[in-house]
């Protein structure tokens, strides 16, 4: 596995996590506890509770572990999780002092390529992507250490825990079967480190008195330059389809909710609002209200069955597929081969907008040849796709 990014700083909140203090940001557990798997972290630095992530005891090849944290988010904001890392100190133990085995040292570095791990995130228990899958050297993490730097997260695999809100990660380690004798007599204390950083629910543009909306002028928004949608993003800006926040941001990598995607895709269309009582069961915002009922109507936005749309929830890849696809009326005019590793997931209701997507240049996989149809979208995302449906994405790709 290639190594990823360096981890970012975080916002320097400090976790005190059983026996090991990080002075790093985020959520750590120790190795050297007690065998409870089920660990509970307290995002905000409050305090921990369970036992240790990876259990206590004797390991041997081919030995495993598995487990749960939960992570609870008592910060004021909510937070995006960006990047895991494991700081490890390890020690021969026999016979006489313990003799401490130094960082980059081959033994360091190949007791932990033979710790196999596994992660998914879920919430509830329920657990459905696998956001890592390698050995602990892959999420080695070493304050200013230029080499053990920590694993930073896909795009499409980091995730938010709203203020009050908590996600679930599941684990499963196991020592490699062809580990060798050279590992006998060692003793790990490994601390798991979640980095995290400010990732505040969108605001909307304020309305005025007369309940009108109230435009922002076009300028530079520091947070875009140099982001890789740069161009898509100022494009839409210059056509009055998006505005920045009240605080002169985009924020082009928050998750974009389904009733904001209906706000984007009405602005796109020009359909502006429908008047009217709200046909969903659910309670929807009276900002968003207007532009769900004018999507809805034209068969853009549909719900869920028990007559919710759920205005909340982050919109997923494949409905985004299918939300846009039929509102700018995009078919495969030929058939299309879905030839993802993950196709089998892409629920049979979305393929064909998929293969639309595909087949217009609309929509593209990961490097790694998947879709991830049920990963969250971010704006900056959002807005690529819309900038390509409306030919802007075109014009600036030729300069």
């Amino acid at each position: 596995m290639k190594r990823r990014n360096k981890m970012k700083s975080g916002m320097l909140l400090m976790a005190a996590i059983f026996i090991f203090i990080s002075t790093f940001w985020g959520a750590a557990a120790s190795l050297a506890t007690n065998a409870d798997p089920d660990v509970t972290l307290d995002v905000s630095g409050q305090g921990s509770s369970g036992g240790a992530m990876f259990g206590n005891g004797i390991w041997a090849p081919g030995a495993s572990r598995a487990g749960t944290i939960r992570l609870y988010n008592n910060h004021s904001e909510r937070v995006r999780v960006n990047s895991f890392g494991i700081s490890m100190k390890l020690e021969r133990t026999l016979g006489g002092e313990p003799e401490a085995i130094a960082p980059h040292s081959g033994l360091y570095e190949s007791f932990a390529k033979s710790m196999k791990l596994t992660i998914k995130k879920g919430r509830l228990l329920v657990f459905s992507d696998t956001v890592f899958e390698g050995s602990f050297f892959e999420l080695l993490y070493g304050s200013g250490d230029e080499t053990y730097r920590g694993y930073a997260l896909p795009q499409g695999d980091g995730f938010n825990i709203d203020e009050g809100g908590s996600a679930d990660l599941e684990y499963a380690v196991r020592m490699d079967e062809r580990a060798g004798n050279d590992m006998q007599g060692l003793k790990a204390t490994v601390a798991f480190l979640v980095n995290m950083d400010e990732n505040p629910v969108p605001e909307h543009r304020d309305r005025n008195n007369n309940n009108q909306l109230v435009e922002e002028p076009l300028e530079e928004y520091p947070d875009i330059g140099g982001h890789w949608a740069h161009d898509c993003i100022v494009a839409l800006l210059q056509h009055g389809i998006i505005h920045g926040y009240p605080d002169g941001t985009i924020r082009p990598d928050n998750y974009i909710t389904r009733a904001e995607a209906a706000v984007l895709a009405a602005n796109a269309l020009n359909l502006g609002e429908t008047a009217g009582a709200p046909s969903y069961a659910d309670a929807i915002l009276p900002w968003a209200q207007g532009y769900i009922l004018s999507t809805t109507g034209k068969g853009i936005f549909e719900g869920y069955p028990g007559n919710v749309f759920k205005p909340e929830n982050y919109i997923t890849r494949e409905e985004m597929a299918a939300a846009l696809m039929r509102a700018f009326g995009k078919k495969a005019q030929e058939d299309v081969r879905l030839a993802f590793r993950d196709k089998d997931d892409i629920g049979a209701w979305a393929a064909e907008y998929v293969k639309a997507g595909i087949y217009n240049d609309i929509i593209t996989g990961y490097p790694d040849n998947t879709f991830k149809p049920k990963a969250q979208v971010t704006r900056a995302e959002a807005f690529t796709m819309i900038c390509k449906l409306l030919g802007y994405h075109a014009e600036h790709a030729k300069q």
